[in-house]
């Protein structure tokens, strides 16, 4: 994800500040990109929960060991030494989804930095502008959840008076 956003972003680097074709792309990349990692992100990761590192042993001829401590092959009872390597593969496992998810939650704060910057120096609050935004979200495949948080990024409208 995060060479992909990287490629998002070279694409617009030398986009021209007038260029509304270029601009409409350009939010639509980034549209796209969104939709792509909110799928990858899960929504109930805990931040809290962090990985334990290892697993705790089992008591090998009464002699208790730390987490992390044993080779398995070291454990003679082969029921408790294939639990003790599921348990470390376990523990494995969970440390490199939480890794994973914490990177996928930094992408998505940079990639959330840079559309704001995108709405925010190539759009503006006229209608046509905002009309433009809407239909681009209607088109991209993106949660509600999602649309209603970047909605609220918008250029807010001109107050008549």
């Amino acid at each position: 994800m995060q060479q992909a956003l990287d490629r998002v972003e070279a694409t617009e680097r030398d986009l021209p500040l007038g260029d509304e074709a270029g601009r409409k792309r350009a939010l639509a990349r980034r549209l796209l990109f969104l939709s792509a990692l909110d799928r990858q992100i899960d929504p109930h990761w805990d931040p809290k929960k962090l990985p334990p590192k290892g697993a705790a042993p089992p008591a090998t001829h009464g002699i208790v060991y730390s987490t992390g401590e044993v080779d398995p092959a070291s454990i003679p009872d082969p029921a408790e030494r294939a639990r003790y390597e599921r348990a470390l593969a376990a523990s494995k496992e969970y440390e490199r989804y939480y890794d994973v998810q914490f990177q996928l939650r930094r992408i998505y704060e940079r990639a959330m930095r840079f559309l704001e910057l995108l709405l925010s120096e190539r759009y503006s609050n006229s209608e046509g502008d905002r009309r433009e935004i809407e239909e681009l979200l209607a088109a991209a495949p993106l949660l509600e959840a999602r649309r209603q948080r970047l909605r609220e990024l918008l250029p807010k409208p001109a107050r008549g008076g």
